[in-house]
């Protein structure tokens, strides 16, 4: 089966970014726009290229007197083409969490996917901006942290990717309806393409906000965010809510090919064990993992009116088969992250 585009809605969440993301902006380039004019008159050879608006683009080393642009950089686009990509993004990538996210939000003021967009924008450019100025602190090159970022849309891409990843992951995306490629394959692929890009162009932009993004919306989803037991898995638990996915299908790991798994295990394992250590994850249990595998598996069955028998089967079996291999492979569970 293909998914081509995902059933749109206007949802208050869809016309809030793409609200925000035409009006921050428009009224970018109209400000750098007049204040090049001016500049031109006192200096021909200015371009417009050097003109930067702090209060709204994201600088680092005005950050600290503007931090609201950690959240509002993502959401200003300098250029024709880029502002296109960013509505045809936000508006198929948000209308996608707002159909397929079945969260309690009975004690919430927003939905989650507001809640998810606003979070991960925030970590995934202050780690961003804090690996720039690291970097060309190291290289000597303190003049590049007056220049914006201006990563826009890169910074917020792979959030929707990775959620595909997660709950449609055996779907195919058909291109010009000749190529065709299987969703949870997308995030290595976009990984591959952002380090491509970098080397070619010798620019940190786009692999570190493409990184960066891919792997804190993984941890949000994986370790954070909170799914409601009710809607999801029948339990008789006292628990009503459960945080995080931990499932065997969502590890860190089934984002990379298979053959390059044997390579990636101690590298995950050692990470996963450090971060616990570090107290920014708590460690998943035999119990968490096994809920988590259920509720994938409930998950993908739900689904089964939508697609085709085929599938589905198909869906049914890779979650089984990872099952199958973790139990193999660590009969003692431990709830290793690899």
């Amino acid at each position: 089966m293909a998914i081509l585009v995902p059933s749109l809605q206007w949802t208050y969440a869809t016309v809030l970014y793409l609200s925000l993301t035409t009006i921050l902006s428009f009224l970018t380039s109209y400000i750098r726009l007049q204040t090049y004019n001016v500049a031109k008159n006192q200096n021909p050879e200015i371009a417009f290229s050097d003109i930067v608006v702090p209060v709204l683009q994201l600088v680092p080393n005005r950050a600290f007197f503007y931090p609201w642009t950690l959240l509002t950089e993502s959401f200003v686009e300098t250029s024709v083409f880029r502002f296109l990509i960013a509505i045809a993004v936000f508006y198929s990538g948000i209308n996608y969490l707002e159909k397929h996210w079945n969260l309690n939000n009975e004690n919430k003021v927003f939905s989650e996917t507001v809640y998810y967009i606003t979070i991960v924008t925030l970590a995934t450019n202050g780690s961003t901006v804090l690996l720039e100025m690291l970097f060309h602190l190291l290289s000597f090159q303190s003049a590049k942290l007056t220049e914006p970022v201006n990563h826009g849309v890169y910074s917020l891409i792979m959030s929707f990717v990775v959620v595909l990843k997660q709950l449609s992951p055996e779907h195919n995306l058909k291109i010009f309806n000749t190529v065709s490629i299987r969703l949870r394959q997308l995030p290595f692929i976009l990984l591959c393409a952002a380090v491509i890009v970098s080397l070619t162009i010798r620019s940190l932009v786009p692999v570190v906000p493409i990184f960066n993004n891919f792997y804190v919306s993984w941890v949000y989803l994986r370790y954070y965010q909170v799914n409601t037991l009710s809607d999801l898995l029948p339990s008789n638990n006292t628990r009503s809510v459960v945080r995080g996915d931990a499932s065997d299908t969502f590890a860190f790991i089934q984002f990379f090919p298979a053959g390059l798994h044997k390579a990636l295990k101690p590298l995950c394992r050692a990470c996963y064990h450090t971060s616990a250590l570090l107290g920014i994850i708590r460690p998943f249990n035999d119990d968490d993992i096994e809920s988590g595998n259920l509720r994938t598996i409930k998950r993908l069955n739900t689904q089964t009116t939508t697609v085709t028998r085929e599938i589905a089967d198909r869906r049914r079996q890779v979650a089984l088969q990872v099952l199958g291999e973790r139990v193999n492979a660590n009969p003692s569970g431990h709830g290793q992250e690899a």
